[in-house]
């Protein structure tokens, strides 16, 4: 089986060159991972600010109030995305944050350290995710050729993990001299990216786009194409379904294995070092081994990532670290290889809407599975819970790896 394409994005630039010789997305990558090491140096900096601010309670809204009105946006965005044209779209979402960020450091360094001002970053912040995420997620579509999308979302997830492996640090050291500092750091990157969009990115292939239709309308044209393609629908079935079971176990599981063995929490910074070591590894992997059924050998590759969400809960530090290893190479390869085929698999008209309900499921879903998963070790143990979670996952691999809709996409 191939690729179902129900429309064909129209070159209107001269043709790409090969990806590995293209500057202008090599730019682009390079630009979003610094704008991914900003946010890291960004969001340590306001939950540095908010605990020492605000009571456990207050700080944790603080920390999870950007879900919120991102999760009510992404579909929306979605329908922007697929409408208007993305380098637009874009940079207005760049152009919104650079301003938010400015409004804020004026305001923190004038005095005012209260909570409005952490509050209001945070709620814009999701509103301009929500809106303008969706179009982010379609860019890549029009600049590469099909055959070249796997390269360049190996080269975007690598870029986002050393990003925030090298902006953690960073954000540890900025946070010394004031938040202020924090939020001007991101928005430097956020206008860096900004620049690069307007001066650097030109579309080279353009998608069609959704009629000029009532927003319901819009959506619900996206979800009529979602139920009535098979192959849509069970990839973002299985892609919503992954993130339900390893999320818990990072938030929750982890932590819970490195408190009640007593190993101190140097454990937990090395656990979460070999997750992102490991990650970035099979990144670099995805990108060199390619070829045909990408999904289906995704989805059997990701059977091992459920062995080591079970290992994860074990009273052994060689199993944490071992388990963290290979949950990380599994996840970096196969997340390479399945973003790749997600922008092959799905119609170009309906790829932001698509992108966008994936993206709402993850902010919906994994958040209800987290305490679901607290509540199952606190009744039982850590090792059940991360079994079962783990099994499931394998289980729910499996199913999809075999399903004939996945197995014959080439």
């Amino acid at each position: 089986m191939t690729t179902p394409m129900l429309d064909r994005p129209e070159l209107i630039a001269p043709a790409p060159p090969p990806v590995r010789k293209d500057r202008m997305v090599q730019a682009y990558v390079l630009a979003v991972m610094v704008s991914a090491a900003g946010d890291t140096v960004f969001t340590i900096g306001l939950a540095w600010t908010a605990v020492h601010l605000f009571t456990p309670g207050l700080a944790g809204l603080v920390l999870g109030i950007e879900m919120l009105p991102q999760a009510l946006c992404t579909l929306l965005g979605g329908v922007i995305a697929d409408r208007f044209d993305t380098r637009r779209v874009m940079m207005l979402g760049e152009l919104a944050r650079v301003v938010v960020l400015a409004a804020a450091v004026l305001c923190w360094q004038s005095g005012l350290h209260v909570g409005a001002v952490l509050f209001g970053v945070a709620i814009c912040f999701g509103t301009v995710s929500g809106l303008s995420g969706p179009a982010g997620a379609t860019l890549v579509r029009q600049l590469v050729r099909v055959e070249d999308l796997v390269t360049v979302s190996g080269w975007t997830q690598t870029g986002s993990r050393l990003a925030r492996l090298l902006g953690a640090p960073l954000g540890a050291v900025v946070i010394h001299w004031g938040f202020g500092f924090s939020m001007l750091a991101d928005g430097l990157t956020f206008l860096l990216v900004l620049i690069v969009l307007r001066l650097v990115v030109r579309t080279r292939f353009r998608l069609p786009r959704a009629p000029k239709e009532p927003v319901l309308r819009s959506l619900r044209s996206g979800w009529d194409y979602v139920r009535n393609t098979p192959v849509a629908r069970v990839f973002l079935l299985g892609l919503a379904a992954l993130n339900v079971f390893v999320t818990p176990v990072f938030a929750v599981g982890v932590a819970l294995r490195v408190s009640q063995s007593h190993w101190g929490s140097g454990w937990l910074g090395a656990s979460e070092a070999t997750f992102a070591v490991g990650a970035i590894i099979g990144s670099v992997a995805g990108i060199r081994w390619q070829g045909d059924f990408l999904p289906r050998r995704s989805f059997r590759l990701l059977v091992l990532q459920g062995i080591g969400l079970a290992a994860v809960g074990l009273p052994s530090r060689v199993a944490l670290v071992g388990g963290m290893l290979l949950i990380g190479c599994t996840a970096g390869l196969a997340s390479v290889w399945l973003s790749g085929s997600f922008q092959r698999v799905i119609a170009p008209s309906h790829l932001g809407r698509v992108s966008s309900v994936s993206q709402f499921g993850d902010l919906v879903l994994t958040p209800a599975t987290t305490p679901l998963f607290g509540v199952l070790a606190g009744a039982s143990s850590v090792v059940l819970a991360t079994t079962c979670f783990g099994m499931a996952m394998s289980v729910l691999c499996v199913v999809f790896a075999l399903n004939p809709r996945i197995s014959g996409l080439r």
